[in-house]
Formats: structure tokens, sequence, C-alpha cells
């Protein structure tokens, strides 16, 4: 069972590599149109203009790469709790997952964007649950 947490964290955090890979060369294509429909819906009844849609998707595409680069830190941080058991890795970890959760659901549902925060709220679930069961192969040395 470990090792099935330990991989599906590890699947999480490197979707969150390729994911914001993708996300940073793909903002400006047609792919994501129904996501950017939706966020325009948000901030306006009426349609942007051509400058406001090129800024979102800009700053969407921008976005990618730290999305990418949390997906490698998480990663690096789920194996280096695995495999040596630092024990301020796993409280770390809780704690950035509830910084950042919170933060984007009140901001998104500020702006009426509860997709957000419904997908924040499973997200976030399919992390912390595994990472609280989550044991390391071998405690750290008490200091």
């Amino acid at each position: 069972m470990q090792n099935l947490l330990y991989r599906w964290l590890l699947l999480i955090g490197l979707g969150h590599v390729a994911l914001g890979v993708a996300l940073a060369f793909a903002a400006h294509s047609t792919l994501l149109d129904p996501y950017f429909q939706y966020l325009y819906a948000s901030v306006s009844a009426q349609p942007p203009g051509v400058e406001f849609q090129r800024l979102l998707r800009t700053m969407v595409g921008l976005f990618g790469p730290t999305v990418a680069s949390w997906g490698l830190l998480f990663s690096l941080l789920v194996y280096l709790y695995r495999t040596r058991g630092h024990r301020l890795i796993k409280p770390g970890l809780f704690a950035a997952l509830l910084l950042w959760c919170v933060l984007d659901s009140a901001i998104s549902a500020y702006f009426d964007l509860l997709a957000h925060a419904y997908l924040n709220a499973a997200a976030a679930m399919s992390i912390a649950v595994p990472l609280l069961m989550l044991r390391p192969l071998k405690p750290h040395p008490v200091a």
C-alpha cells in the first residue's frame, strides 16, 4: 500500500510538470478556448477585447512554468520524505497545500469561478489523503 501511495503522489507531481509545460505552450492555441470562454464569462457579460484576450492567455501561459516547477519540487520532496523520512517535509507539504488551496479557492469563489474551487478541493484531497497515510522507508534520526 505504501508503494502505491508513493507512486500516486509522484504521478501527481510529475503530472503537474507535464501539464505545466503543456499549458505554457497551449495557452495561445484553440485547444483552451472553452476554458478561456469560461474565464471571460466570469469577468463580464460582454465579450472581451482582443488585447484583453491576449493578455489573459499570456498570463495563463506564464503560469504554466510555475505549475511545472511546483510539480518538480513536490516530487522531489515526496521522494526525500519516502527515502529519508525527514520530519519537516510532510508538515511543509501540508502547509503549502493548505496555503494554495485556501487562497486559490477563496479568490476563485469571490470571482464566481466555482469550477476552480471545486477542482481545488478535489485536487487537495487527492494529495492530502495519500500524503497523510504515506510513511517513510526509514525514520529520520532525531538530532
